[in-house]
Order: C-alpha cells, then sequence, then structure tokens
C-alpha cells in the first residue's frame, strides 16, 4: 500500500514538472510571436509615417512628378497595410492575453513544484491544487 502511495506521489511529481515544463515552452513560444507581431506593427508603422513624412517635405524621393508621388503613397500604403495587418492579427489571437494567462499558469506550477521538493505542504492540497490548474489551464498541462 505504501508501494504505491509513493508511485502515486512520483507521478504526480513528474506530472507537474512535466506540465511546467511544458507551459514554459508554450508561453516562450507565444512570447516570441507576441514580440514580433509587435516589432513588426511599430516597424511597418514608422516607415509608413517616415515616407509620407518625408514626401511631404521634399517631394518624392524616388521617381518625379506625378509618379514620384504615386511611388511614395503606394510605399507608404504597403508599410499601413501591414501596420494594419500585424496589430490585428496581434489583437484578434489575443497573443497579449494568452502570454499573460500562461505566466499564471508557470506560477502556480511553480508553486506546486515548490511545495513538492519542500515538502512544505499537504499532499491532499497538492493534488487538489493540480486538478485546479489543469481544469483552468488545460491547454498547457500535459
Amino acid at each position: 500500500m505504501a508501494s504505491e502511495s509513493n508511485q502515486n506521489r512520483d507521478a504526480l511529481t513528474q506530472s507537474v514538472k512535466n506540465s511546467l515544463k511544458k507551459a514554459e515552452e508554450i508561453i516562450s513560444g507565444r512570447k516570441k510571436t507576441n514580440t514580433g507581431l509587435m516589432v513588426a506593427g511599430m516597424t511597418t508603422s514608422a516607415a509608413s509615417t517616415l515616407v509620407a513624412g518625408i514626401t511631404a517635405v521634399q517631394g518624392p524621393v524616388i521617381g518625379t512628378g506625378t509618379e514620384g508621388w504615386r511611388i511614395a503613397c503606394i510605399i507608404a500604403a504597403v508599410f499601413g497595410f501591414a501596420s494594419t495587418v500585424s496589430t490585428g492579427l496581434s489583437q484578434q489571437l489575443k497573443v497579449n492575453d494568452q502570454v499573460a494567462e500562461g505566466n499564471q499558469c508557470v506560477s502556480k506550477l511553480r508553486s506546486l513544484d515548490v511545495g513538492i521538493t519542500t515538502g512544505s505542504r499537504n499532499w491532499e492540497e497538492i493534488v487538489k491544487e493540480y486538478e485546479e490548474i489543469a481544469k483552468m489551464y488545460p491547454e498547457l498541462i500535459s
């Protein structure tokens, strides 16, 4: 009976560690996605503004006359479109929210792991908390 109990504890301990590792990997990927979308949005927005501003002050840099203005407007519009798409994707995918939620899950799992490692928490409490974490963050728990 004690052997079975130890096996259950070992299995749960390993499950918590695996879940923590998986959640950290997922959140790391989502942070990279969030950063990429944010940098793309800011860069393309800045480029659009820069092209439009320089053209407004100096006139067309590429080409002359109507054709130069047309090229400048097309370039600014392409950058503006890319900025809008990047920002829209970030909003639609709710990457920022996913990162925040994932960080909460990782924090709870780390706390649980520390409680298991140090033996500072009641085993039934650990089981109950892990069940709650699994219910709250099923996509992050393995």
